[in-house]
């Protein structure tokens, strides 16, 4: 939880116009706190990843290709499909990992 808070919080800042690096440091101790949390959870079997993970990095890929695109001005209209697109599939990802992490946890479900 602390990692995704950490994460809304750097938008938030980012929305409301922080200078930074107060909304990038948010987000990056974030991320990497999600990070963390699913590689040591796969370590120590308290995670079933599965294949569902393809589409986190599906996912991240296309965001941080919206970034990349964001800044090229030959490419910013492409920005916007990119970060929908990507920010959808992370969305996929959230709603089949939880599914997979209760069906793992409570067999009967």
């Amino acid at each position: 939880m602390s990692g995704g808070t950490l994460i809304l919080l750097g938008i938030i800042l980012k929305i409301i116009g922080v200078a930074a690096p107060w909304p990038a440091t948010c987000f990056g101790f974030g991320g990497a706190l999600k990070i963390l949390y699913m590689v040591l959870g796969v370590r120590y079997g308290h995670v079933k990843a599965g294949s569902e993970i393809a589409l986190l990095v599906l996912g991240l890929t296309l965001i941080f290709s919206a970034v990349y695109f964001q800044r090229s001005l030959e490419w910013t209209h492409l920005y916007v499909w990119f970060l929908t697109i990507g920010v959808a599939i992370k969305l996929l990802f959230i709603v089949l990992f939880v599914k997979r992490q209760k069906r793992a946890t409570n067999p009967n479900n």
